[in-house]
């Protein structure tokens, strides 16, 4: 049997040594069909094998560059820093929302199930200044820091600042103890998940029949939305009252306006005029305060 294997190990590689018995005219006749058939099985084998590995890193770098193409061309759109449950969570309400985001994930798995949803995915580090670049974050409307971790979230918190000083900036937090240090970092607000859930739970405790009110306006599926909309210079309703915005038509109530300089009119009287740059606190239809947000935010 050693022989037999040696026999075919130095035919089938075209070692040349000597054969280790004589061969009869049989045995050359049998080598020559066993070094053909051998050989070219052997190479077949390597060459698809070869072309197994070039495809899977071929499409691998081929739809990195393709979803980084579609990341360069959206503009207003959120960038949401990991898939995790939160994360997840998230990415529902804004596509139920038809908001534009996109996804920052490390973990291969969960960045392929982001992408089996058809949600844009870039795979990389979030804490990575050159990750956030390429997620668009000089584009952004917003981002929220859903990591697992909040020290992670926290160093996330602190490069996106320093790229972007008037980036919108989200985060979650496990505790208040590091829901402190995510708003000194640079978050705008920050979810302290017990803290948030607690204070929700109590409101409704004491205040049974608002309920109702909360499940209009934050349940999946709802019918009202509650949004803020940033007025800028080229609406049509700039330097027009509430009563000639022809929100209320549209199915759209304006129950605050916070004026550029920090004034808040809650409730706005129906002769405030609207000026640009004020934000306006929007209570109405989903398909109408959505309409108003896509607008707005397209505008330049």
């Amino acid at each position: 049997m050693l022989d037999s294997l040696y026999m075919a190990v130095i035919t089938l590689t075209t070692v040349g040594f000597n054969e280790v018995h004589p061969l009869s005219s049989g045995g050359r006749l049998f080598a020559m069909i066993f070094l053909v058939i051998g050989l070219g099985a052997f190479m077949y084998g390597a060459v698809t094998l070869g072309e197994i590995v070039v495809h899977a890193q071929l499409g691998a770098w081929l739809g990195r560059n393709k979803m980084l193409a579609t990341l360069q061309k959206m503009q207003h759109h959120f960038i949401v820093c990991g898939f995790g449950r939160f994360g997840r969570s998230l990415c529902e309400e804004l596509a139920e929302r038809k908001l534009s985001f996109a996804v920052v994930e490390l973990d291969a798995e969960a960045a392929a199930q982001c992408q089996e949803r058809g949600w844009p995915v870039l795979a990389g580090d979030a804490t990575e200044d050159s990750v956030l670049r390429e997620a668009g974050i000089d584009r952004a409307r917003g981002i929220a820091c859903t990591l697992p971790s909040d020290a992670a979230n926290l160093y996330v918190v602190m490069s996106a600042r320093l790229l972007r000083k008037e980036l919108q900036i989200l985060s979650r937090a496990t505790t208040e103890k590091d829901a402190e240090k995510l708003r000194r970092a640079g978050a705008n607000r920050v979810i302290s998940l017990y803290a948030t859930g607690a204070a929700k739970m109590a409101q409704l405790m004491a205040n049974p029949r608002v309920e109702d009110f909360f499940e209009v306006v934050t349940a999946r599926g709802k019918s009202m939305e509650l949004a803020e909309v940033q007025v800028t210079p080229g609406a049509p309703y700039v330097n027009r009252t509430l009563a000639e915005s022809g929100f209320r038509s549209r199915g759209i109530m304006v129950v605050g306006i916070r004026r550029e300089n920090g004034e808040l009119l809650i409730p706005p009287a129906s002769g405030d005029q609207i000026h640009a740059g004020d934000c306006l606190i929007a209570l109405g239809k989903v398909d109408a305060v959505q309409e108003l947000l896509r607008t707005e935010s397209s505008r330049p």
